[in-house]
């Protein structure tokens, strides 16, 4: 039944919302120092050019004899390259801003770290450095007719002016930047699965009953609170309304399939609660559903 269908899903969209709102903390995002970008940009740019190439390398391994790689699939590595969210811009994370002397050193780790300050300092030198020219850097890496100190030096210094003169000596007065914190597997996995469901527009956020509806059901109205009678004779917009709320929740789920592997035991409580908050803002009062308690 239609209506079964979109029930379903949203009891399934809210539990994720209201578990979601537990890993997603009240303190702001941290930003980039803009100030820092020019003592970084060069070292940045020469590790971007390096995990770029070493990506597509990695790619073309998976294409088989006689086969050309997909060009599409690097459009989309180069689309990614930038954003520590992904898997292919991971490397970002795993920057640590190290200050030596007069010189602000850009050293990669071999193991993520939380994404503060420096990470998105790192971030916003990277994507100055890409700006709108990742068409043309998928183009060069898919020909991949340049060797990798070739390709770097074309990007940081043809390309782009990334390298080009003298690096400004750092303060003596600048304050250190915070030490590299490790990002556990379980923290990242979570970091991922609240990546993917802002992109859904479901950032980690608790959602009242009507906001769910509209989000989820397109041309909702309140023909799903009469009788069952009337679901056998459900109108083409309820059916497409269900398929288009089960498949978007179904993306949800599968993310939140995959990172809760590690934290499956802690995970289930929190759903089953979650699950009661939900079936009771479905069918009570349009009240917020409160989100399961540590």
């Amino acid at each position: 039944m239609a209506r079964t269908m979109v029930l379903n899903a949203l009891l399934l969209a809210c539990a994720i919302s209201c578990v979601f709102a537990q890993f997603n903390p009240s303190k702001p995002p941290a930003k980039p120092v803009k100030s820092d970008i020019k003592y970084i940009k060069c070292q940045v740019c020469e590790h971007l050019a390096k995990n770029a190439y070493r990506q597509v390398q990695d790619l073309k391994k998976t294409v088989k004899p006689n086969k050309k790689l997909d060009e599409m699939a690097v459009i989309e590595l180069m689309e990614h390259i930038t954003d520590p969210t992904k898997d292919q811009g991971e490397w970002v994370a795993k920057i640590d801003l190290v200050e030596s002397g007069d010189k602000l050193l850009v050293q990669e780790q071999d193991q993520l770290g939380d994404c503060g300050v420096e990470c998105k300092t790192v971030q916003r030198a990277a994507e100055d450095i890409v700006g709108d020219r990742d068409t043309d850097l998928a183009e060069e890496l898919w020909k991949l007719k340049m060797n990798r100190a070739q390709f770097t030096n074309w990007l940081c210094r043809s390309l782009t002016s990334s390298c080009k003169g003298k690096v400004p000596k750092l303060p003596a007065d600048r304050q250190p930047g915070p030490p590299f914190t490790v990002l556990d597997e379980q923290q990242a996995q979570l970091q991922k699965m609240m990546a993917g469901m802002k992109e859904q527009g479901m950032g980690g956020t608790v959602y009242d009953r009507d906001t769910i509806m509209k989000k989820y059901m397109i041309g909702y109205d309140d023909d799903y609170e009469d009788d069952d009678d009337e679901d056998e004779g459900a109108s083409a917009t309820a059916k497409g309304a269900a398929a288009g709320a089960k498949s978007t929740v179904s993306k949800l789920a599968e993310q939140a399939t995959d990172a809760a592997g590690s934290a499956l035991s802690y995970t289930q409580k929190k759903l089953s609660s979650a699950f009661s908050g939900a079936q009771n803002l479905l069918t009570g009062d349009k009240k917020t559903a409160p989100a399961a308690e540590l």
